[in-house]
């Protein structure tokens, strides 16, 4: 893992033995995958020519039970909730390499200023994600 705000990390995994491992490990963590998006069929159905070896997927996943109720409280988080949710993994130059970006209590504070709790939550379940990435290796 390189020492900055994106989490990046390789695995001796295929991608999909890695998509595999991770939607059993994010049950375990009370995160449920919403969608894993292709993104060579993604561009393909757009019309993009993609090169034939391209291995691009987004994870978008939930803690839905979290989710709610944060949502219930304060309607304004769901602008933040999806975006740190993602988690993109590809075969890059051979190698299967999982990109996570995680929310900071800084970066929510700024987005959020009157929502103390979200301050606090929020980066508890990017941590939390990336434990999972980690439990999936």
């Amino acid at each position: 893992m390189k020492d900055k705000g994106l989490f990046e990390i390789e695995t001796t995994k295929s991608v999909q033995e890695f998509l595999e491992s991770f939607k059993k490990n994010a049950e375990q963590f009370d995160f449920g995958v919403r969608h894993i998006f292709d993104m060579k069929r993604e561009y393909e159905e757009h019309n993009v020519a993609v090169d034939e070896n391209f291995e691009l997927y987004q994870i978008i996943l939930c803690n839905f039970q979290r989710s709610y109720k944060t949502v219930r409280r304060n309607i304004e988080t769901a602008a933040v909730l999806l975006q740190p949710k993602q988690v993109v993994v590809c075969n890059y130059k051979g190698i299967t390499t999982i990109y996570y970006l995680p929310f900071t209590k800084e970066f929510i504070t700024y987005a959020l200023p009157d929502d103390e709790e979200f301050q606090g939550s929020l980066p508890g379940s990017c941590q939390k994600i990336i434990k999972i990435i980690e439990a999936s290796l």
